[in-house]
């Protein structure tokens, strides 16, 4: 039988170590929620009050520019997500985050959070951590696309994180990647030739 809290908890546990007691101070003041494929767990121009962690289905973050729809993050169960800048400046969301797939999250809200961290510091070093995690991603993610070349950035996104190419259809594949869909078709192309 699935039971997300235990997926929650062996991501928290890889994470840091921490006892029964830190856990059964957050159960209070999680929110499961399913969401439909393509409904948005974050809209753009709204504050972000929660952070999630997603226990099934993948999500994608995107933003328009110049009319054009521009995925830029996709995340799978096991990670914590949210407009971040948003959450903790309390402004609104430059972007969105959608149910890629059929969606499962645990959400937290912003109060109960700065709770939570004021009441333990094992919850606040795992909240440090997974924004670590998520720095040290988008810090990556931006060196890529300013320094290898798409054919580069798409063999190594092949190699580190093959669910994406898997579960990730072409158009928004190129657009994450930078290239248009007809220059990923290209890309692929040549690597399978």
């Amino acid at each position: 039988m699935f039971n997300g809290l235990d997926v929650l908890k062996d991501s928290m546990l890889q994470r840091a170590d921490l006892g029964e007691v830190e856990f059964n101070l957050l159960i209070p003041c999680l929110k499961f929620r399913q969401l439909e494929k393509n409904a948005l767990l974050v809209k753009a121009g709204e504050v972000e009050n929660q952070v999630h962690f997603i226990v099934d289905g993948v999500t994608r973050s995107f933003f328009f520019k110049d009319e054009k729809e521009i995925s830029f993050e996709f995340y799978f169960p096991g990670s914590m997500i949210s407009s971040y800048a948003s959450f903790l400046d309390r402004t609104p969301s430059a972007h969105s985050i959608e149910a890629f797939t059929p969606l499962s999250v645990f959400s937290v809200n912003h109060h109960d959070l700065m709770r939570l961290y004021a009441e333990s510091r094992k919850l606040e070093l795992l909240g440090r951590l997974f924004t670590e995690e998520l720095f040290k991603k988008t810090s990556q993610r931006a060196k890529d696309l300013l320094s290898l070349s798409a054919t580069e950035r798409y063999v190594k996104l092949l190699e580190q994180s093959p669910q994406y190419v898997k579960n990730i259809p072409l158009k928004y594949l190129a657009s994450y990647l930078n290239v248009t869909p007809e220059s990923l078709s290209r890309i692929r192309k040549s690597l399978h030739d």
